[in-house]
């Protein structure tokens, strides 16, 4: 067991949720654009009307999620709680390993069958380094759970 490891909410689980930050910094860059855009737009019906008000839609649907953020991961003695996949066991998990796709921080989690393979997008977290995760996983499961060495 990692005993350098301290978990940061409580001592029963360790949880990863959605950056209100990043999302409220993403957003609020979309409504300027779109302001922008849409204030120096000569013609009320034109493309560039239609691309302003697109990117003013993402921006407030941004600014929305980052008032309703969610937990996109949380490890406990039990297993893995995911926001799609629901609880995994210990005992369904055969390994881990993070992956960059298109530069976004990926936890693959190698499953038994229902699952199979699951996916967990932690690029848009409040995670700011991937050895939290790692830590945690190894705390947690007592060290049952090998890390794929298999990283891009």
């Amino acid at each position: 067991m990692n005993q350098n490891f301290q978990p940061e909410i409580t001592d029963n689980f360790f949880e990863v949720q959605e950056s209100r930050t990043k999302f409220m910094i993403l957003g609020c860059g979309a409504l300027v654009v779109a302001v922008f855009l849409l204030s120096f737009t000569p013609r009320i019906i034109s493309v560039v009307t239609l691309i302003g008000g697109l990117i003013a839609f993402v921006g407030l649907v941004m600014v929305y999620k980052a008032f309703h953020i969610k937990t996109l991961l949380r490890i406990d003695r039990n297993g893995i709680l995911t926001s799609r996949q629901g609880m995994i066991p210990w005992s369904q998990i055969n390994g881990y390993s993070f992956d960059n796709i298109s530069k976004s921080a990926v936890l693959t989690l190698q499953c038994q069958p229902p699952h199979e393979t699951v996916l967990i997008d932690l690029s848009m977290s409040t995670v700011k380094n991937l050895k939290q995760v790692t830590d945690a996983i190894a705390y947690y499961s007592d060290n049952l759970l090998t890390k794929n060495k298999e990283e891009q």
